[in-house]
């Protein structure tokens, strides 16, 4: 039986170290996404999706969510300022907060971010089990607890 176990933990470092090199890969290469198919990193995206998600985002609130250093979120802003994805205003409430929302354009890229997450998870929980869907669930928050 500890064969059969050692085999299937062999098997799954294997397919995780495999993951993580795609990871890394398509972060290297970029996600192409609109009209301008300009290429996003991971991160970039990652950020649309957070702003696009609740319609406007305070840049401390990115910052304080995806809990990566400021200056690399400034960074990002600024890129996607630069694309035309986002704009930056002054919040209406208190004027020292800086919102940012998309734009038409960034509506469109959270749009295609959104639709190829849909596809991906369709496709990977196509038959998949209530059971299995558990399971993977258990494992991701397991990784996740690690991390």
């Amino acid at each position: 039986m500890g064969d059969v176990v050692a085999n299937y933990y062999n098997e799954i470092n294997k397919m995780m170290e495999k993951i993580i090199y795609k990871v890394f890969v398509l972060n290297k290469k970029g996600l192409t996404f609109g009209k301008k198919n300009k290429e996003l990193s991971i991160l970039d995206a990652f950020i649309i999706k957070k702003i696009g998600s609740a319609n406007e985002k305070s840049i401390y609130s990115l910052v304080k969510e995806i809990e990566i250093d400021r200056g690399v979120i400034a960074s990002i802003i600024n890129k996607l300022l630069a694309n035309g994805y986002i704009i930056k205003q002054k919040s209406k409430e208190d004027k020292r907060i800086n919102m940012v929302l998309l734009t038409e354009e960034g509506k469109e890229i959270y749009d295609i971010i959104m639709e190829r997450q849909k596809e991906f998870f369709d496709f990977v929980l196509n038959d998949v089990t209530l059971n299995e869907e558990k399971a993977i669930l258990k494992f991701l928050s397991k990784i996740h607890q690690k991390s």
